[in-house]
């Protein structure tokens, strides 16, 4: 029995589809089926139910699921032992959502690779919402997000925070000497997508001042930017997100009183697969990456210059 018939396997198994499978092995689809079609020449027994739409498997099939997973686990355990010497690429599904990927990210996958040989990432940036069902179907292997998952298969390791601020160009902070809520109330103010938790935060904030806040939303943090730099409004954005633009004075903070809630990150992966000492792994190495860079649970993207 060839072990990447079993690898197949355990990937549609898990996965629930032959075509997820397929997408996840990089293989095409009548290729899955012919691995799957001589496993079950090899232990002369079928293992998926044939004629249903998804991947059901057979009391056989469930039989050999559980020595699939002991064989994940095996696998992963050697990768791990031989970690420095391995010639073994191993690639790692990650979703970030955009602030994460807009200030440590890319600088600690590039720490971490180094150190980590064979191991690369494959990266998907996407909002929290569609990185949670991603995580949950297993099209990822860990999601950086908005956390935590509410999900019991679910492992969650909060990792940093974000200041939220109001910032605009400076001729629209001079407007106020200390800005009240009313008076950002009644201006156009641009933030994350409406689905979001922070959005959905400043908008009940907003409405105790205006039946209807002229809110602009966006799931890019760069088209917030670029409209904040335009004028078109005032931005509440994370501070780390726009630190360059403080710093150079092309945009600037709001004199106000008014506190915004932090948004919290978390890095989180589907418990007990092969992958999860993995991904505890890199966990701790993001936890370990930003010690120097948090205060008080604050990432400060002022220091992230000088990595």
């Amino acid at each position: 029995m060839k072990v990447r018939n079993l690898d197949t396997f355990y990937w549609i198994a898990s996965l629930g589809s032959f075509r997820a499978a397929a997408d996840h092995l990089h293989l095409t689809q009548p290729a899955i089926s012919a691995r799957i079609q001589v496993l079950e020449q090899d232990l002369g027994a079928e293992v998926f139910v044939r004629e249903v739409r998804n991947a059901e498997l057979t009391p056989e099939g469930r039989k050999l699921f559980a020595f699939a997973e002991r064989f994940m686990d095996l696998e992963q355990a050697i990768l791990s032992a031989f970690r420095d010497t391995t010639t073994i690429e191993q690639t790692i599904r990650v979703g970030a959502s955009e602030t994460i990927v807009s200030t440590w990210l890319p600088d600690f996958m590039g720490d971490f690779s180094q150190s980590r040989k064979g191991l690369s990432f494959d990266l998907r940036v996407d909002s929290t919402d569609n990185l949670r069902n991603a995580l949950v179907s297993r099209e990822i292997d860990l999601a950086f997000l908005m956390g935590p998952v509410a999900e019991v298969s679910v492992t969650n390791h909060p990792i940093c925070a974000y200041e939220m601020i109001f910032a605009a160009l400076p001729d629209i902070a001079r407007r106020h000497t200390l800005w009240t809520l009313n008076e950002i109330a009644a201006e156009p103010v641009l933030t994350f997508a409406t689905n979001t938790k922070p959005s959905r935060q400043l908008k009940e904030v907003l409405m105790k001042h205006s039946n209807d806040p002229r809110m602009t939303t966006s799931t890019s943090l760069g088209a917030i930017i670029r409209l904040a730099r335009s004028g078109m409004g005032i931005c509440a954005i994370p501070r780390a997100v726009i630190e360059s633009e403080l710093v150079s004075g092309e945009l600037v903070a709001l004199p106000t009183r008014i506190t915004l809630p932090a948004i919290s990150f978390t890095a989180s992966f589907v418990s007990g697969g092969p992958l999860s000492s993995l991904m505890q792994n890199i966990s701790e190495g993001v936890l370990s990456f930003l010690e120097d860079r948090t205060i008080k649970n604050i990432y400060q993207n002022r220091k992230i210059n000088s990595i």
